[in-house]
């Protein structure tokens, strides 16, 4: 079996998903990693916000690895940071531990760390929210190899129980803005993902049409 490791890109994810009007169970969505993409490492890239301690808790407890990133506020309340040098630095930084890697992704800034990856027979797929909002650039450098959360909503989506009822209707979306001391790990240790590798011929499915 491959080892294979995730790196995600969690503002974009949940910019993503806010847009599309859900939000993610992370537990559900490790589970998937795990089970249909063959993922045994899977970081989480965030920001870090006070105030957050729940969740970040309940990602680590759920088995995500999660790398935190400072964040600067400005004089006019303005909140900024980037989690795009630490993502590439970590998949860098792993490059020989794992087989394969996927970048939980739409934006165009991770475009080089995807060539590398693909050059090298080391890129397992993108997958982005949705088809809009993913870069045009990673179109091109991916091809073929994409995959959509919006696709996956029935397997990952957050649905909280309520007066013995689960509720299936949409959810409002987590925080946009949650994100995690610089450089800061904590270390932790999902059917029908077609870059999958598989023992003997890889099976190769169609993206669900919703």
């Amino acid at each position: 079996m491959q080892q294979n490791y995730a790196f995600i890109d969690a503002q974009n994810l949940n910019s993503g998903l806010y847009k599309l009007g859900w939000k993610i169970d992370w537990k559900r969505f490790r589970e998937y990693l795990r089970e249909e993409a063959g993922v045994e490492v899977a970081y989480v890239f965030l920001w870090f916000m006070l105030g957050n301690q729940d969740l970040y808790l309940m990602l680590q407890r759920s088995g995500f690895v999660v790398v935190f990133k400072e964040i600067l506020t400005m004089e006019s309340g303005e909140v900024k940071g980037n989690i795009d040098a630490e993502l590439i630095l970590q998949a860098m930084i792993d490059y020989d531990r794992y087989d394969k890697a996927l970048i939980v992704s739409g934006d165009g800034d991770f475009t080089c760390l995807l060539r590398y990856l693909g050059q090298n027979n080391k890129l397992l797929g993108v997958l982005a929210p949705y088809e809009k909002g993913l870069s045009s650039l990673i179109q091109k450098v991916a091809e073929g190899k994409i995959e959509y959360l919006r696709s996956l909503r029935k397997k990952i989506e957050y649905r909280p129980v309520r007066d013995g009822r689960i509720r299936t209707g949409p959810k409002p979306p987590i925080k946009s803005d949650i994100g995690i001391p610089e450089g800061q790990i904590v270390p932790v240790k999902q059917k029908g993902w077609p870059m999958r590798q598989r023992r003997g011929n890889p099976k190769k499915t169609q993206n669900p049409h919703i």
